[in-house]
Formats: structure tokens, C-alpha cells, sequence
């Protein structure tokens, strides 16, 4: 039997064929769907509980635009100051965070990594004079610190006194820890 030219057995392989390869689409949209929705893990990815976040803002003029963002440090007494509305480093460029022992309380120290250090030996060698706000996502989203930049900081080390207790600063501490080991994979 022909049709079209064709014999029907040619006809019945192509659409075989066809149906195949659909067949194989389907199987790969539902194999990238099923592997999205069961990676997810069963604990919450809740900054707070689970991890934080830190990512540190530069000072700027408000300009008016979306590129400034108001922001506040120091609840008792606030300070209010604008900050470019792209944090310049984050939780990925941290190597380590650590709670030291400082005259009249505790500090916060963050150790950057190779490229963390690199960028900011660069702001601060071209932002003297200027805040850098210490953002950190955790139970609440709060400014920890503004620190003047005063000199150029080539260590990689950014140490503070944070805006929390010393119960939350060990909680940030914990979230950060287990950020930094899913970032590098850990």
C-alpha cells in the first residue's frame, strides 16, 4: 500500500521515530522536575535557623535612583546613611567567622578568601572615608555594623562589634558556619 509516494511501513518507522524522541523529552522534563523538587532537603532554608547571611554595602550619595539604598545602624541611636544597593562582598567570599573576646565585650571577625580579600583591598583603598555596612541576614535582616574605612585593609580580616547580643552573635556565627561549608560544598 502506498501513500503519498511512500510505502506504509516507511510512514509507521517515521512516526515511531517521532514518537520516540518525544517520548524522550518528556521523560527529561519530568526527570529535571522530579530532581528539583526532591533535592531539596528536608531541613528549612531559613536565614536564622538554619544559616545566615552576611554582605557588606558601600556608602553613597543618595542619588535618587535604584542604585542607593537607605539603611540604619545602631538601634538605640540610629544612624541612617545610603549605601550602593549592591552588597560589594557577601557569605560566598568568607573563608571564616570567629567571636573574639574585645575590652568591654566581644567582637565579630570575618576572615575572607583569596578573591573576598582582593576586592576589598580595593574599596577600601578607594573609599577612604566612606562606611561600609555589615548586613547579616539572620532571625531578623539588621546592619551589624558601619565601620569608617580609615586605610586601606589588605589582610582579608574585617573585625567589629555587632549590633546584637552575644547569644545572637553566636547563632550568626553557627548559620554562617554552616553557609560557608554549603557554599564550598562540604
Amino acid at each position: 500500500m502506498m501513500y503519498n509516494g511512500c510505502l506504509s511501513g516507511e510512514r509507521l518507522g517515521k512516526m515511531t521515530v517521532k514518537m520516540r524522541i518525544i517520548n524522550h523529552y518528556l521523560m527529561a522534563i519530568a526527570l529535571c522536575t522530579g530532581l528539583g523538587l526532591g533535592c531539596k532537603s528536608m531541613s528549612k532554608k531559613e536565614p536564622g535557623e538554619n544559616y545566615s547571611l552576611i554582605m557588606l554595602y558601600m556608602e553613597q550619595n543618595n542619588d535618587g535612583t535604584k542604585y542607593s539604598k537607605k539603611m540604619a545602624v545602631y538601634r538605640a541611636d540610629p544612624i541612617v546613611f545610603y549605601v550602593n544597593s549592591e552588597p560589594f562582598l557577601s557569605t560566598a567570599d568568607l573563608e571564616k567567622a570567629t567571636l573574639m573576646e574585645a575590652i568591654g565585650g566581644f567582637a565579630l571577625q570575618l576572615q575572607l578568601n583569596r578573591h573576598g580579600t582582593a576586592v576589598l583591598e580595593s574599596y577600601t583603598t578607594s573609599n577612604k572615608g566612606k562606611r561600609m555596612a555589615i548586613f547579616c541576614q539572620f532571625t531578623e535582616p539588621r546592619v551589624l555594623a558601619a565601620p569608617m574605612i580609615t586605610r586601606r585593609n589588605a589582610t582579608g580580616i574585617i573585625r567589629f562589634t555587632p549590633d546584637c547580643s552575644r547569644e545572637e552573635a553566636e547563632r550568626i556565627l553557627v548559620g554562617l558556619d554552616t553557609a560557608i561549608k554549603e557554599i564550598k560544598g562540604k
